[in-house]
């Protein structure tokens, strides 16, 4: 587990050969750019505008992705007055033509169905009925008895189930409780012409989408391509420029100084090379072997640690992997795991991310599986075959033994604790706060080994001294012992060296802030206390499903013995139990598993948080 070492390096060429420099550079791939300049508008600006023609294209392909048929003939390359821009905004214009014309549709399908019941006709202006004009009123039929002869005059069209079409003669707006209606201008018999001629426009429009699927496989590869123009464009903004040269400047990891020292003399560029200096934070690049990376994902998920900092990816990986095995708790579930796994292992090869990924879930699955034996649960039951392999304690199965569980919970969460303090530790060792470290990895270990051998109804002396062949009554108060003294030892370090204040210093009142300082510290020790019982889900989320588990299966025992469908009920009820409990066991397994390392130990052991590593390098293929 490692963070590069970086340097910064500068590179200093002719401005007629800035582009070129920079598209050798994205090739190379191993650069992470920094800002020269000090127009963070002309960058914004640059971005946006290459972000802007990036969205096109990613628009176009999203569009005929989506059409419900695609045409086998696929194009090879554009036509000569053709770039990928330009076939975007095409496609763009003819997704436009077709919204436009589906609204006007819908528009004409509403109007149409207002005007229905009233027929074939064209209402005319006021001055033609002699300062009359026509009202229209959905008049509802238990009403219609009421509606007063004078003084309009008024016809009933057409009714249907609920009302009926009234029009009504009148200068004014008669004072009725309805709404009156505004039909459209058109007669009937022009909206669904026009109608029609929109039916042949949105049939053209959808044939014509199929055709352009041809561009679909080339706008697929060049949408690579946009985004390298794109970083390429935000780069030029980024270097500084003053006829006749430029200069470029970045981080770049130093195991590929050599490839970049050669380009440079290649291109007869002017290279320099310096170490981080003390006040500036490189961005973070982790590497890590291939069997482990996908945890880099999970670690980077919450945050990026500090490149000065550690690397906590192989922490990760096994912590994660155990933490969610012990969630699920069920071999079973873990067969299923590895069943669902296997149907998308070929899918999942598609890059290194994905790759990564797979090793991840990989041990998952297999962890689970382990764990399951060891728990001796299979789907919430025990075969007899394998019950020589499950762990037990006093003669009970551990997966249900309450006390032993929840001392194994609790033991795990404090190992885990205790190794992010050791780590802060060794991280800070050249300076006296690192004491304070140390004394919380000593005050939980001690608090813990109190817990388990202070409480009366506890038998963890008994199974230990057993274990160990010692005699319980002189085992116990030996550990307790120990217990004390890590306790109250380690919390003396943390008031006397929680203050980063001279150590040495001859002024009474340097002193005085110490203690107030070594004061502040303890204060966490609520935030131990808390942290090392939130490892008591590990307990809670397993029994939970196991215990689920157990209950889907004795109601559909139940079920099982009733006449007629009880099978069948029986089997739905596995089906749809079983089925929850393995979506809750994923859930429960991410969540918490990602909780217990991403806050609490990471809250131990990652005081600093730094920016990812992003390298300019070449998407397209």
């Amino acid at each position: 587990m490692s963070i590069v070492r970086l340097s910064k390096v500068t590179l200093y060429g002719t401005l007629p050969e800035r582009e070129a420099v920079l598209a050798g550079l994205q090739q190379l791939g191993c650069l992470h750019l920094l800002d020269l300049t000090t127009t963070v508008g002309d960058v914004a600006a640059a971005k946006k505008r290459g972000q802007s023609e990036r969205n096109e294209v990613a628009d176009a392909i999203r569009y005929l992705a989506t059409s419900p048929a695609t045409n086998p003939r696929q194009r090879a390359h554009y036509d000569p007055d053709q770039t990928v821009l330009s076939v975007a905004r095409e496609i763009l214009a003819l997704q436009q033509r077709t919204e436009q014309w589906s609204d006007r549709a819908d528009q004409l399908q509403q109007q149409i169905a207002t005007l229905e019941p009233w027929g074939e006709f064209q209402p005319l202006p006021p001055e033609q009925l002699g300062g009359q004009r026509l009202w229209f009123y959905r008049v509802p039929l238990q009403d219609l008895g009421s509606l007063p002869q004078q003084p309009h005059v008024w016809q009933r069209i057409a009714q249907d189930a609920e009302s009926a079409s009234v029009v009504v003669v009148a200068a004014d707006r008669p004072e009725w409780p309805w709404e009156d209606l505004e039909l459209p201008p058109q007669p009937l018999s022009q909206l669904r012409q026009e109608w029609e001629a929109t039916q042949n426009d949105l049939e053209s429009c959808h044939w014509q989408r199929v055709e352009q699927t041809h561009w679909l496989t080339l706008l697929q590869r060049d949408l690579a391509a946009t985004d390298d123009r794109l970083e390429r464009l935000v780069a030029t903004h980024q270097t500084m420029a003053q006829e006749p040269v430029f200069a470029l400047q970045a981080w770049a990891p130093q195991s590929g100084l050599t490839a970049l020292q050669a380009f440079a003399q290649e291109r007869r560029l002017a290279l320099t090379v310096s170490d981080p200096a003390a006040d500036e934070q490189p961005p973070t690049l982790l590497q890590n072997p291939r069997a482990v990376a996908g945890a880099e994902d999970a670690v980077t998920f919450y945050m990026t640690p500090a490149y000065r900092a550690w690397d906590p990816t192989w922490i990760m990986f096994i912590s994660f992997t155990v933490f969610f095995a012990m969630i699920v708790s069920d071999a079973a579930y873990g067969l299923i795991y590895g069943l669902g796994l296997g149907l998308v292992w070929r899918k999942l090869s598609g890059d290194e991310t994905l790759r990564r990924l797979r090793n991840l879930f990989l041990a998952l699955v297999l962890a689970t599986i382990g764990w399951g034996v060891l728990a001796g649960s299979y789907f919430g039951t025990t075969p007899s075959g394998l019950s020589a392999v499950q762990l037990q304690v006093e003669g009970q199965p551990l997966l249900t033994h309450k006390d032993a569980m929840m001392m194994l919970s609790l033991g795990i969460g404090v190992f885990h604790l205790v190794l992010a303090n050791l780590i802060t530790a060794w991280q800070q060792r050249r300076q006296t706060v690192a004491l304070s470290a140390v004394g919380w990895a000593a005050g939980i270990a001690g608090g813990y080994l109190l817990g388990l051998f202070s409480a009366a109804d506890t038998k963890a002396s008994q199974w230990l001294a057993e274990s160990a062949g010692w005699a319980a009554e002189s085992f116990q108060p030996a550990l307790k012992q120990v217990g004390w003294s890590g306790l109250i030892g380690g919390l003396g370090l943390v008031l006397l060296f929680s203050s980063r204040r001279p150590l040495w210093s001859r002024r009474p009142s340097d002193w005085g802030w110490r203690l107030i300082d070594g004061l502040l510290g303890l204060t966490n020790v609520t935030k131990a206390f808390g942290d090392t019982l939130s490892y008591l889900r590990l307990f809670a989320l397993g029994f939970a499903s196991a215990q689920l588990a157990v209950t889907f299966n004795n109601i559909a025992s139940d079920l099982y013995g009733m006449p007629g469908i009880g099978m069948v009920l029986a089997f739905f009820v596995l089906l749809l139990g079983h089925g929850v409990n393995l979506l809750l066991g994923i859930m429960g397994g991410v969540v918490h598993g990602l909780r217990l390392n991403c806050i609490e130990f990471f809250n131990w052991s990652l005081t600093e948080e730094g920016q990812p590593f992003r390298a300019f390098r070449k998407k397209a293929t």
